[in-house]
């Protein structure tokens, strides 16, 4: 689901960058790095990231007007990072962000604590 843009570094995920893989539902992917919506201290997720691949558009902003939302999953003891925009289309999709987040957060309030 993931195609790491360094080609020195297809075979690993230490010390990489990469992106969702063209013609993958980046929604399915987020949720098969997440299926219960729940981040840890391995993985954790940052929201309406923009950069070069996206925008400011948050879930919420997303929810009313249907745009799309830049993400990116930061890897912290690999040091690695993943990124892509999602098109959420459904409620499931939102509920799923919104908790993805809320975890994330709470991860990443504790690390070093």
């Amino acid at each position: 689901m993931w195609e790491n843009i360094d080609e020195t570094r297809r075979e690993s995920a230490h010390y990489s960058i990469m992106r969702v893989a063209t013609n993958i539902d980046s929604m399915d992917a987020l949720r098969g790095m997440f299926p219960e919506a729940k981040a840890n201290a391995l993985n954790f997720v940052l929201f309406s990231t923009s950069g070069v691949h996206g925008t400011y558009t948050t879930i919420e902003e997303s929810e009313k007007e249907r745009g799309d939302v830049t993400f990116l999953v930061v890897h912290p003891r690999l040091v690695a990072l993943r990124y892509g925009t999602v098109a959420p289309q459904t409620i499931d999709d939102y509920i799923f962000l919104k908790k993805l987040r809320e975890s994330s957060r709470e991860v990443m309030r504790n690390i070093g604590a």
